[in-house]
């Protein structure tokens, strides 16, 4: 067997061998309780679980109070403001007033 074949299998052994060698590394570092590898835990959780972001009733710090001051306060300030609009239903005039459209009974956003 020539000596480039040598180099070849070493070159693909050696790569296989890190490469299943940082898996182990990860996996050892996802399981761990410790604390240890917190940092490498947080960047690796959204691979093997659901983001926290997009976790329902997890919201993080700053970010979702102020999402959430912005949308209360856009809530308060629709629940306060007069509209008419047409019912997507039955076409029929609805008003700020209306909590269901009064001729087909839809339920309306408000």
């Amino acid at each position: 067997m020539p000596a480039v074949a040598w180099w070849g299998y070493g070159i693909a052994v050696t790569a296989l061998v890190l490469l299943l060698g940082g898996m182990y590394a990860l996996v050892r570092a996802m399981s761990d309780d410790s604390g240890k590898y917190e940092e490498i835990k947080k960047m690796l959780d959204p691979i093997f679980h659901t983001p926290s972001f997009l976790r329902p009733g997890s919201e993080s710090g700053e970010a979702s109070q102020a999402q959430g001051e912005t949308a209360a306060t856009a809530a308060a300030r629709a629940a306060h403001e007069p509209f008419e609009d047409e019912c997507p239903g039955c076409r029929e005039r609805v008003t700020h007033e209306h909590a269901e459209c009064p001729s087909c009974g839809l339920r309306l956003l408000g």
